[in-house]
């Protein structure tokens, strides 16, 4: 058995500004050794952002990530995938617009961005894996054809996995449309009748047109209806509805769902085996994750960067400061019906990295 993995902390005050970021992701960086990683075309992995959103890592430390991408020999550019859900990252000409518009200009961060599952999430690449849920994973081919990588990840609550951080964008913002698709093939939300009003604020939501007034209760209350058929458990009804209307039966969907990512993840990581690195970002962690197009306002004080080359360690760590800082887990802060160890345990399970780890704080 290998022993632990090291993980590299940054702490920072407990609201910290960009520049305190870019300064604690530059000392992190450092102390993790990631620039001996780096080489040749080299993807700088985050999430930019939904529109009328503000949680993303911001502009001014990716451009620190891609100096020190640069100074250590690579080329970098920005990267991350288009999305099943309605909103701004449906293709690749939208996201990129919205990129711009969030700040992440080639003139502000030092890099262009691409999208690497291709115009409309079809640019993917099958990669064989020993999973328990799956023997090959849909991934973004263009994450794959970079020579490096430096994945940026911003932890925070999810609505169906507690919490989501480096797993998660590996694992979900690495797959192809076909990728998400397959993880979210367990996922399907239901109408409660009694709570639905019929506003129908969830029908613009849907990017499959799956929802749609419930023909059987003709003369009554109109009550939305999910085609299950149609569904692609995304979950973007479930985040739009006021009146609670909407549930999943997490039992099942979320922890399907978080297996699957593990093992989407599993896929790209052991493909880039030893050419990248993690940087996550433990800071202005919301209920919510970046999708959602709102501002939010923190759940905890900041706790800082965290760094290293094992996504489940990475993890791990994160849950173990915030639950230390603040006395329960982030599921418990944000979707406390949820336990997002599963990903952790099943990623351990299929050899993706180790809940064993080695907290080395950077002074």
């Amino acid at each position: 058995m290998s022993g632990p993995a090291v993980v590299y902390w940054v702490e920072t005050s407990e609201r910290a500004g960009e520049e305190e970021l870019a300064v604690a992701a530059r000392r992190a960086f450092a102390a993790a050794g990631l620039g001996s990683r780096v080489r040749g075309l080299t993807a700088v992995k985050s999430h930019f952002g939904e529109r009328g959103g503000k949680g993303f890592v911001p502009p001014r430390v990716i451009r620190e990530v891609v100096e020190l991408v640069r100074a250590a020999g690579g080329t970098p550019f920005l990267t991350d995938t288009t999305t099943l859900y309605t909103g701004r990252r449906t293709n690749a000409l939208d996201y990129g617009a919205l990129v711009l518009e969030h700040g992440f200009t080639p003139e502000a961060v030092g890099a262009p961005f691409l999208c690497a599952d291709g115009l409309v999430g079809a640019n993917e690449t099958e990669v064989p894996i020993e999973g328990v849920h799956h023997r090959s994973v849909a991934l973004a081919a263009d994450a794959l054809r970079a020579s490096s990588a430096v994945i940026v990840s911003h932890a925070t609550g999810h609505l169906a996995t507690g919490f989501g951080a480096t797993i998660k964008n590996i694992g979900m913002g690495l797959a192809s449309r076909r990728g998400k698709l397959r993880q979210h093939s367990r996922l399907r939300p239901e109408v409660v009748a009694d709570r639905c009003i019929g506003c129908e604020d969830c029908l613009p939501n849907c990017a499959t047109g799956a929802i749609g007034p419930d023909a059987r209760r003709t003369g009554k209350t109109p009550v939305m209806a999910i085609d299950a058929e149609r569904c692609t458990g995304c979950g973007e009804c479930l985040a739009s509805c006021r009146q609670d209307a909407i549930r999943f039966d997490w039992k099942v969907g979320s922890r399907q769902l978080q297996e699957a990512m593990a093992e989407h993840a599993l896929g790209w990581v052991r493909r880039m085996a030893g050419r990248f690195g993690c940087l996550t970002f433990v800071a202005h962690v919301t209920k919510n994750c970046d999708c959602m197009g709102r501002r939010e306002a923190p759940l905890c004080p900041d706790v800082g960067v965290l760094a290293g080359t094992d996504p489940v360690a990475i993890d791990q760590a994160v849950c173990d400061l915030l639950r230390e800082r603040n006395g329960r887990t982030l599921e418990a802060m944000s979707f406390p019906k949820l336990d997002g160890s599963v990903q952790l345990a099943h990623g351990e399970r299929i050899g993706l990295g180790t809940r064993r780890y080695e907290l080395v704080r950077v002074g």
